[in-house]
Order: C-alpha cells, then sequence, then structure tokens
C-alpha cells in the first residue's frame, strides 16, 4: 500500500514550507542506562519530556530511530521501547517509531537472519530511509537530533540537519561528524529546531 506524498509538492508549488521531520535516535537522545541496587536500569534522559512537547509545536512528524540491538536473538518485546512508552505515557501518542525490519524473524533464528546488507545501524541511513518510505515523509529534508558522531555522519548522509546533544564536542572532529548545533538536552534542541523555523518561515 503505497502513500500519497503529493500534498509535499503542492506546498511548494503554494509557497507553504515543507512539513518538517524531526529523526530522534532513541539511544542517545530519548533514554538513558543510570545504574541502580539491581544493577543498571533505562530512564528517560533530562529535558524529553518537555522537548517533546515542545517539537509538537513546530514539527508535523516526530520519528523515534530504534537501532537494531546487538543480536537478533535480544529479548523481545524490545525492553528498550516499554521503558519509553511507561515514562512518556501519553506524550507518546503520534510518536513514529521505526524499528529494523531486517529483525522481524522466527524465534530460534540465527545471525544469518540479518542481511549482511541491512544499513538500519549507524552510520547507515536505512531507519530514515524506511520512515520516509513507509510514512510518506518529506525526503527534501529535516532534522536529526543524537547524542554520537555515528548519528550525526548517518543523518548527514540522509540530507538531513544535525543536532547533537550532550557535552560540547571535540573541536578536531571533521565536518562528516561535527554537528550543525549542539545542545545539552532535547528541550535545548527542540527550542533550536524552532528558532530555526520561525526564521525561515
Amino acid at each position: 500500500m503505497g502513500h500519497d506524498v503529493r500534498v509535499h509538492d503542492d506546498r511548494v508549488l503554494t509557497g507553504e514550507p515543507p512539513p518538517t521531520a524531526v529523526y530522534l535516535d532513541l539511544e542517545t537522545t530519548l533514554l538513558e542506562a543510570r545504574w541502580e541496587p539491581r544493577g543498571p536500569e533505562l530512564h528517560l534522559r533530562p529535558g524529553v519530556l518537555e522537548g517533546l512537547l515542545r517539537l509538537r509545536q513546530v514539527a508535523d512528524h516526530v520519528v523515534v530511530l530504534v537501532e537494531p540491538p546487538m543480536s537478533v536473538t535480544a529479548r523481545r518485546p524490545d525492553l528498550r521501547l516499554e521503558v519509553l512508552g511507561e515514562a512518556l505515557g501519553p506524550v507518546a501518542a503520534g510518536l513514529l517509531i521505526v524499528t529494523c525490519p531486517h529483525l522481524d524473524v522466527p524465534d530460534g533464528a540465527g545471525e544469518d537472519a540479518v542481511p549482511a546488507a541491512c544499513t538500519c545501524a549507524k552510520p547507515g541511513t536505512g531507519l530514515v530511509d524506511a520512515a520516509r518510505r513507509n510514512h510518506g515523509l518529506d525526503e527534501r529534508g529535516g532534522w536529526h537530533v543524537g547524542g554520537d558522531q555515528l548519528g550525526v555522519q548517518g543523518a548527514r548522509a540522509a540530507g538531513l540537519r544535525t543536532i547533537r546533544i550532550g557535552p560540547p564536542g571535540e573541536d578536531h572532529l571533521s565536518a562528516v561528524h561535527r554537528a550543525d548545533h549542539e545542545a545539552r538536552d532535547l528541550l535545548a534542541a527542540a527550542n533550536l529546531v524552532m528558532m530555526e523555523t520561525l526564521t525561515t518561515a
């Protein structure tokens, strides 16, 4: 079943700004592991709830990119998505969750069940490509928010503007690894997207 994406072209023809899509890296933007008495546990990163609410004011689509786990035999259902859904509650409604389609394999399948050509792990563009293909998102741009260099590299290859969250990056990074902007958390990143959207409208 195809998606009708002509609305994107119509907006350009009428002078309206194209719809904004913001792609969020699950592990480096939304969740973090903290050491608890029983061991490491996943929690929302600071600023996530406020950042998502802010993004909804300026972004037509907020996409969560779920990079494949290290092994296809990893525990299912994905604990990361369970934690995210429980922590966000109603705020999770409307998020587009994109996971690696190559991990949808029968139980008991071995490592060779994942095609060697899978590009869903960073710095591959497979997850962004899947989001655009399956949800009819505009292919001319958008934003990526993540916390590592590989994410920046992959996002740039996909034609996205990049925001890296976390401590300031190293000055010696090459241009392909250096994000367009840096922010302390998702709320600060959302504010950057909002300011750029308003100034280009």
